[in-house]
């Protein structure tokens, strides 16, 4: 009997060694998803973050927008409150000067009647004058030169016809003529220049002195 020549069994890989291999590149696959579903959820987070600021600095600025408006609109209307105040008080002013003014009136009419008869015999015997002067500064100026022609001794009366534009006209009544050196007190560092100077008539400049 001869003896039959026996084959060693081939060697063979595991049953369960593509199964691993399988698992693992689906292991390496879902981590790659999983690392890419996290940066996806991180930008959405962060995308979220950044519209949280922006209406976050919208919904500011509305409130500051509202603030300013509803300032300004207390502040005119304080203005307008102390504006209405003051019309008010000026138009109590007005009625109090007017009343004044009216009560003035009435107590030089009274002392008008009490020397009547030596006054208008007075202004009776005096002649009008024109009185012109040019180039004076102010109101309170032509207001210093209407004092200073009513305190010249030949003056019987004088008013004001109209200042403008450093012009002023003034109507008087003199018992004497008035010459121009006479008004050469009234500003010594101004020169004089005469212009009219007639019996009706007296018209001078006013000149700043160079010197």
């Amino acid at each position: 009997m001869h003896t039959r020549d026996v084959m060693p069994p081939i060697a063979t890989a595991p049953p369960s060694a593509p199964l691993e291999r399988e698992e693992r590149l689906l292991r390496e696959r879902l981590a790659f998803y999983e690392g890419f579903d996290a940066l996806i959820q991180d930008n959405v987070a962060h995308a979220r973050e950044l519209f949280r600021l922006a209406a976050q600095e919208r919904q500011t600025a509305t409130a500051e927008a509202d603030r300013v408006r509803q300032e300004a609109a207390r502040r005119e209307a304080r203005l307008r409150a102390e504006l209405e105040t003051i019309a008010v008080s000026v138009g109590r002013l007005t009625e109090a000067a007017e009343t004044l003014a009216d009560r003035i009136a009435l107590a030089l009419a009274e002392l008008g009647e009490a020397h009547g008869g030596e006054q208008a015999a007075d202004l009776y015997a005096a002649i009008p004058i024109v009185i012109v002067a040019h180039g004076v500064p102010s109101a309170a100026g032509a207001l210093s030169l209407q004092r200073f022609v009513a305190s010249l001794p030949q003056v019987a009366s004088v008013t004001a016809r109209e200042f403008a534009g450093g012009v002023l006209r003034l109507d008087a009544r003199a018992r004497d003529r008035l010459l121009v050196d006479q008004f050469r007190g009234w500003e010594p560092s101004r020169r004089l220049e005469v212009l009219t100077e007639r019996e009706d008539v007296v018209e001078f400049a006013l000149v700043a002195d160079s010197g």
